[in-house]
């Protein structure tokens, strides 16, 4: 038959109160097992800027229109349109595939994937992929133009410092001192008799 004192009862659970060496002594012999309180979810922080030299890039998204003149000490990705005039020549400047272009650009190297109408100036290289479409004129020591690419417009491989330079005519001063140097004059004048 059944008898209710040899019935085993279910330990009740502790309490959730964190126990001190002291109280712990003094519990029965198999103590409840200890739980560790929980952390707290840590607080949501506020986005901080990120500082500037770890900033590399600038990004026009898709759904953006500048109009105007922009400059800058970052490289910049444009994937939305741009109307107007890009200064960036410490800096490369990349139209992405949906980018659009209505613009004069001077940049250290420019990425053509989208769409350009305006004048492009790099002080390294220009490079049209072949999803690209260039209306304008390309001036960079490199130009690379991919096979499929649109181009429409000209191209000028040489820097304008050497190209200056060679077409340079000597300086007024230099041209006075010869003229006045009594030695040029008279060295002038031999060569034009031995030649007449």
């Amino acid at each position: 038959m059944w008898k209710r004192e040899n019935e085993t009862t279910p330990p009740t659970p502790a309490p959730a109160t964190p126990l001190s060496s002291a109280s712990a002594s003094s519990s029965s012999p198999s103590p409840a097992p200890r739980r560790e309180p929980e952390a707290p979810a840590p607080a949501p922080r506020a986005i901080e800027p990120m500082p500037a030299a770890s900033v590399g890039r600038t990004t026009i998204g898709a759904g953006t229109v500048v109009r105007g003149e922009m400059t800058g000490e970052e490289d910049l990705l444009v994937e939305g349109r741009v109307e107007g005039k890009i200064e960036l020549r410490a800096n490369a400047v990349t139209v992405g595939a949906k980018g659009r272009l209505t613009a004069e650009v001077h940049a250290r190297a420019i990425l053509i994937d989208g769409e350009v109408d305006g004048d492009l100036t790099a002080e390294e290289q220009i490079v049209v992929r072949k999803s690209g479409r260039v209306r304008g004129d390309l001036t960079a020591p490199r130009v690379t133009i991919e096979d499929g690419a649109r181009f429409k417009g000209s191209v000028d491989m040489e820097p304008k410092r050497a190209t200056a330079s060679a077409q340079a005519p000597a300086s007024p001063r230099a041209a006075v001192s010869v003229k006045n140097d009594p030695l040029a004059a008279t060295l002038a004048a031999a060569s034009s008799r031995a030649s007449g």
